[in-house]
Protein backbone atom coordinates (compact mmCIF):
# COMPACT_ATOMS: atom_id res chain seq x y z
CA UNK A 1 0.00 0.00 0.00
CA UNK A 2 2.85 2.40 0.83
CA UNK A 3 4.54 1.62 -2.47
CA UNK A 4 1.31 2.56 -4.29
CA UNK A 5 1.18 5.91 -2.50
CA UNK A 6 4.81 6.73 -3.23
CA UNK A 7 4.24 6.03 -6.91
CA UNK A 8 2.15 9.21 -7.10
CA UNK A 9 4.24 11.36 -4.76
CA UNK A 10 7.07 12.19 -7.17
CA UNK A 11 4.79 13.07 -10.13
CA UNK A 12 2.73 15.27 -7.82
CA UNK A 13 5.82 17.10 -6.59
CA UNK A 14 7.06 17.59 -10.17
CA UNK A 15 3.65 18.88 -11.25
CA UNK A 16 3.55 21.40 -8.39
CA UNK A 17 7.10 22.48 -9.18
CA UNK A 18 6.23 23.04 -12.85
CA UNK A 19 3.14 25.03 -11.88
CA UNK A 20 5.15 27.17 -9.44
CA UNK A 21 7.75 27.94 -12.11
CA UNK A 22 5.00 28.77 -14.59
CA UNK A 23 3.35 31.20 -12.17
CA UNK A 24 6.72 32.83 -11.45
CA UNK A 25 7.39 33.28 -15.17
CA UNK A 26 3.91 34.71 -15.75
CA UNK A 27 4.40 37.10 -12.85
CA UNK A 28 7.83 38.14 -14.13
CA UNK A 29 6.62 38.93 -17.64
CA UNK A 30 3.56 40.75 -16.31
CA UNK A 31 5.85 42.82 -14.09
CA UNK A 32 8.02 43.69 -17.07
CA UNK A 33 4.94 45.13 -18.79
CA UNK A 34 3.96 47.37 -15.88
CA UNK A 35 4.71 51.06 -15.51
CA UNK A 36 7.98 51.55 -13.59
CA UNK A 37 7.23 53.08 -10.20
CA UNK A 38 9.59 54.64 -7.64
CA UNK A 39 11.25 52.14 -5.28
CA UNK A 40 9.27 53.37 -2.25
CA UNK A 41 5.98 53.40 -4.25
CA UNK A 42 4.70 56.26 -2.07
CA UNK A 43 5.07 59.15 -4.49
CA UNK A 44 1.90 61.07 -5.26
CA UNK A 45 2.51 61.62 -8.99
CA UNK A 46 4.89 60.29 -11.60
CA UNK A 47 6.09 61.87 -14.83
CA UNK A 48 8.28 61.26 -17.83
CA UNK A 49 10.69 63.08 -20.13
CA UNK A 50 9.87 63.29 -23.83
CA UNK A 51 12.33 64.35 -26.51
CA UNK A 52 13.06 63.86 -30.20
CA UNK A 53 15.00 60.64 -29.52
CA UNK A 54 11.71 58.95 -28.57
CA UNK A 55 9.30 57.91 -31.30
CA UNK A 56 5.76 59.34 -31.37
CA UNK A 57 3.98 58.75 -28.06
CA UNK A 58 0.20 58.63 -27.60
CA UNK A 59 -0.31 61.06 -24.73
CA UNK A 60 -3.77 59.72 -23.88
CA UNK A 61 -2.31 56.23 -23.40
CA UNK A 62 0.45 57.77 -21.33
CA UNK A 63 -2.18 59.42 -19.14
CA UNK A 64 -4.29 56.26 -18.79
CA UNK A 65 -1.28 54.26 -17.60
CA UNK A 66 -0.42 56.27 -14.51
CA UNK A 67 1.60 59.24 -15.80
CA UNK A 68 0.50 62.66 -14.48
CA UNK A 69 3.09 65.06 -15.90
CA UNK A 70 5.65 65.45 -18.69
CA UNK A 71 8.90 67.30 -19.02
CA UNK A 72 9.56 68.29 -22.62
CA UNK A 73 13.17 68.67 -23.72
CA UNK A 74 13.40 72.22 -25.08
CA UNK A 75 16.83 73.77 -25.70
CA UNK A 76 20.53 73.41 -25.08
CA UNK A 77 22.85 76.39 -25.29
CA UNK A 78 22.22 78.88 -28.07
CA UNK A 79 21.66 76.56 -31.03
CA UNK A 80 19.83 73.31 -30.17
CA UNK A 81 16.04 73.10 -30.10
CA UNK A 82 14.20 69.80 -29.76
CA UNK A 83 12.07 69.39 -32.87
CA UNK A 84 9.27 67.58 -31.00
CA UNK A 85 8.76 70.23 -28.32
CA UNK A 86 6.07 72.31 -30.00
CA UNK A 87 4.06 69.36 -31.34
CA UNK A 88 3.93 67.68 -27.93
CA UNK A 89 3.03 70.97 -26.25
CA UNK A 90 0.06 71.33 -28.60
CA UNK A 91 -1.08 67.74 -27.98
CA UNK A 92 -0.96 68.15 -24.21
CA UNK A 93 -3.84 70.66 -24.45
CA UNK A 94 -6.21 67.75 -25.10
CA UNK A 95 -5.19 65.88 -21.94
CA UNK A 96 -5.09 66.33 -18.16
CA UNK A 97 -1.30 66.10 -18.14
CA UNK A 98 0.76 68.86 -16.58
CA UNK A 99 3.95 69.77 -18.39
CA UNK A 100 7.18 71.65 -17.93
CA UNK A 101 10.12 72.70 -20.10
CA UNK A 102 13.56 71.17 -19.73
CA UNK A 103 16.79 72.99 -20.59
CA UNK A 104 20.18 71.30 -20.90
CA UNK A 105 22.70 73.77 -19.56
CA UNK A 106 25.85 73.91 -21.67
CA UNK A 107 29.24 75.19 -20.56
CA UNK A 108 29.79 76.61 -24.05
CA UNK A 109 27.10 79.31 -23.87
CA UNK A 110 26.58 82.21 -21.49
CA UNK A 111 23.54 82.56 -19.22
CA UNK A 112 22.15 85.31 -21.48
CA UNK A 113 22.65 83.22 -24.61
CA UNK A 114 20.75 80.34 -23.01
CA UNK A 115 18.04 82.74 -21.89
CA UNK A 116 17.50 84.49 -25.21
CA UNK A 117 17.52 81.32 -27.28
CA UNK A 118 15.11 79.53 -24.95
CA UNK A 119 12.45 82.25 -25.08
CA UNK A 120 12.97 82.76 -28.80
CA UNK A 121 12.09 79.13 -29.45
CA UNK A 122 9.55 78.43 -26.70
CA UNK A 123 7.90 81.75 -25.90
CA UNK A 124 6.14 82.31 -22.58
CA UNK A 125 4.15 79.07 -22.48
CA UNK A 126 6.71 77.01 -20.58
CA UNK A 127 4.17 74.90 -18.67
CA UNK A 128 2.82 74.80 -15.12
CA UNK A 129 5.78 72.84 -13.77
CA UNK A 130 9.00 74.63 -12.83
CA UNK A 131 11.46 75.06 -15.69
CA UNK A 132 13.95 72.23 -15.22
CA UNK A 133 17.65 72.97 -15.75
CA UNK A 134 19.71 69.83 -16.34
CA UNK A 135 23.51 69.87 -16.57
CA UNK A 136 24.71 69.02 -20.09
CA UNK A 137 28.20 68.21 -18.79
CA UNK A 138 29.63 66.21 -15.89
CA UNK A 139 31.60 69.08 -14.36
CA UNK A 140 30.37 70.71 -11.17
CA UNK A 141 33.06 73.38 -11.03
CA UNK A 142 32.36 76.61 -9.19
CA UNK A 143 32.48 78.52 -12.49
CA UNK A 144 29.91 76.25 -14.11
CA UNK A 145 27.55 76.30 -11.14
CA UNK A 146 27.78 80.09 -10.83
CA UNK A 147 26.87 80.37 -14.50
CA UNK A 148 23.90 78.04 -14.03
CA UNK A 149 22.83 80.05 -10.99
CA UNK A 150 22.95 83.26 -13.03
CA UNK A 151 20.79 81.64 -15.72
CA UNK A 152 18.29 80.45 -13.11
CA UNK A 153 18.14 84.01 -11.73
CA UNK A 154 17.36 85.38 -15.20
CA UNK A 155 14.44 82.97 -15.53
CA UNK A 156 13.19 83.83 -12.05
CA UNK A 157 13.39 87.55 -12.82
CA UNK A 158 11.09 86.80 -15.78
CA UNK A 159 8.52 85.34 -13.36
CA UNK A 160 9.37 81.66 -13.89
CA UNK A 161 9.75 79.00 -11.23
CA UNK A 162 13.00 77.13 -11.64
CA UNK A 163 14.29 73.71 -10.60
CA UNK A 164 17.83 72.41 -11.03
CA UNK A 165 18.88 68.79 -11.32
CA UNK A 166 21.95 69.03 -9.11
CA UNK A 167 22.76 68.03 -5.56
CA UNK A 168 21.23 70.22 -2.87
CA UNK A 169 24.70 70.79 -1.40
CA UNK A 170 25.22 73.34 -4.22
CA UNK A 171 22.29 75.46 -3.04
CA UNK A 172 24.55 78.44 -2.26
CA UNK A 173 25.03 79.00 -6.01
CA UNK A 174 21.28 79.61 -6.47
CA UNK A 175 18.59 81.96 -5.19
CA UNK A 176 16.67 80.68 -2.14
CA UNK A 177 13.49 80.13 -4.18
CA UNK A 178 15.22 77.66 -6.52
CA UNK A 179 13.86 74.10 -6.32
CA UNK A 180 15.96 70.95 -6.58
CA UNK A 181 15.50 67.58 -8.27
CA UNK A 182 17.28 64.52 -6.92
CA UNK A 183 18.72 61.76 -9.11
CA UNK A 184 19.67 59.51 -6.21
CA UNK A 185 18.74 55.82 -6.20
CA UNK A 186 16.83 56.24 -2.91
CA UNK A 187 13.86 58.42 -2.08
CA UNK A 188 15.20 61.93 -1.37
CA UNK A 189 14.64 64.25 1.57
CA UNK A 190 11.29 66.01 1.05
CA UNK A 191 12.58 69.20 2.64
CA UNK A 192 15.46 69.49 0.15
CA UNK A 193 14.08 68.06 -3.10
CA UNK A 194 10.78 68.85 -4.80
CA UNK A 195 11.06 66.18 -7.51
CA UNK A 196 12.96 62.94 -7.98
CA UNK A 197 14.42 61.44 -11.15
CA UNK A 198 14.10 57.85 -9.97
CA UNK A 199 15.13 56.01 -13.15
CA UNK A 200 16.59 56.54 -16.61
CA UNK A 201 15.63 53.03 -17.67
CA UNK A 202 11.91 53.02 -16.99
CA UNK A 203 8.90 51.94 -19.02
CA UNK A 204 5.22 52.82 -19.32
CA UNK A 205 2.73 50.02 -19.78
CA UNK A 206 1.01 49.72 -23.18
CA UNK A 207 2.73 52.79 -24.62
CA UNK A 208 4.69 52.19 -27.79
CA UNK A 209 8.12 53.83 -27.74
CA UNK A 210 8.37 53.73 -23.96
CA UNK A 211 9.07 50.04 -23.43
CA UNK A 212 12.52 50.80 -21.97
CA UNK A 213 15.14 53.48 -21.28
CA UNK A 214 12.58 56.10 -20.31
CA UNK A 215 13.63 58.88 -17.94
CA UNK A 216 10.98 59.06 -15.23
CA UNK A 217 10.23 61.50 -12.43
CA UNK A 218 8.20 61.58 -9.23
CA UNK A 219 6.77 64.52 -7.34
CA UNK A 220 8.30 64.42 -3.86
CA UNK A 221 5.26 65.60 -1.96
CA UNK A 222 1.66 64.80 -1.09
CA UNK A 223 -1.32 64.40 -3.40
CA UNK A 224 -2.83 67.60 -2.02
CA UNK A 225 0.36 69.58 -2.65
CA UNK A 226 0.60 68.29 -6.20
CA UNK A 227 -3.02 69.12 -6.99
CA UNK A 228 -2.67 72.61 -5.54
CA UNK A 229 0.47 73.43 -7.52
CA UNK A 230 0.21 71.49 -10.76
CA UNK A 231 -3.24 70.05 -11.38
CA UNK A 232 -5.13 66.78 -11.13
CA UNK A 233 -3.58 63.35 -10.95
CA UNK A 234 -4.35 61.10 -13.90
CA UNK A 235 -4.36 57.80 -11.99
Amino acid sequence: MKRFQHRYTLPAILTLLILAIAFLLIGFFNFKRQTTLPPDANSSAIGIELNQDIDYVDLHKLQSNGVSFIYLKATQGRSYFDENYLSYRDQILGTNLAFGSEISYSNESTPMQHYRYFFKQVGQNTGSLPILIVPAVTTRSARYLRSMGQFAALLQAAGKRVMVKVDHKYQHYFNPQTLFMSSDSKAPNKLKYSFWCYTTNGRVRNVSGLESQATMYAYNGTVGQYKQKYGQLTQ
